[in-house]
């Protein structure tokens, strides 16, 4: 028993030394980190000191900024993707994005289930965009009529600006106002 209690009082001995030679030089780097810091202080004019701090309060203020743009979606990008692959005979009747889950609901009817098997087809050729598609429901109507739901599981990066827009839906926005 001696033991243990003499072992416990020589590392509580050990720790404390330990402690205080750790303190001792944060002591000395903060008195050589004042002391570079009174040299820099002669240095510039007060006008000069006031032009960096502004300078420097921009500089975070832009950094602020630039992560606040980084972590935005973009949902137009969605907006035009459908627009780009909606077949004609293909009526959206409600739309449901949600960018938390990186997911899109799409409600509407087609001509015929010929019509909806294309347009499915059409969306999973977009697989840089569209990772799954699932058919929730579909029903034929009295007049032939499909009524269905879609539920498209996106990539991603269908939310992220881009400063040419979104591939070739916004190339031919940019052609159209370029010809006016």
């Amino acid at each position: 028993m001696n033991a243990i209690f003499y072992f416990a009082c020589v590392l509580l001995i050990v720790t404390i030394f330990c402690y205080c030679i750790f303190a001792f030089k944060v002591y000395l780097q903060s008195q050589k980190i004042n002391e570079l810091d009174k040299k820099l202080a002669v240095y510039g004019t007060d006008q000069q000191k006031e032009s960096e701090k502004k300078v420097l309060d921009y500089k975070k203020k832009i950094d602020d900024f630039t992560t606040i743009i980084n972590s935005h979606k973009i949902s137009l990008n969605v907006f035009s993707f459908i627009e780009e692959k909606t077949l004609p005979d293909i009526w959206f009747s409600s739309i449901n994005v949600s960018e938390v889950k990186d997911e899109i609901n799409l409600s509407g009817e087609s001509k015929n289930m010929e019509t909806l098997s294309r347009q499915i087809k059409t969306f999973e050729e977009s697989k840089d965009y569209i990772k799954d598609i699932n058919v929730l429901n579909s029903q034929v109507e009295q007049q032939g009529k499909i009524i269905f739901t879609l539920n498209l599981s996106l990539n991603p990066n269908i939310f992220t600006y881009y400063a040419n827009g979104f591939n070739s839906s916004f190339s031919l926005l940019e052609n159209i106002k370029s010809s006016r």
